[in-house]
């Protein structure tokens, strides 16, 4: 992920919006809990707490009927 998007993400999540992200190497997918300057910190669908460097992970998309303006 580019540093735009990981800095738009945790704003996102700072201002109360969930935000997801997938890290491919280990092909899971988090809801975004916290960012550190380099890293973000999410909670997968299995409950767990993984803690991944954003150029390692990529934004969920989401649909163009879920946020037409985009």
């Amino acid at each position: 992920m580019k540093k735009d998007r990981f800095t738009f993400i945790c704003s996102e999540n700072q201002e109360g919006r969930d935000a997801f992200v997938t890290h491919p190497a280990s092909k899971e997918e988090g809801l975004v809990m916290s960012c550190s300057p380099d890293h973000i910190v999410v909670k997968t669908s299995d409950g767990k707490n993984r803690c991944w460097d954003y150029q390692e992970c990529e934004e969920m998309s989401r649909s163009k009927e879920e946020f037409p303006w985009r």
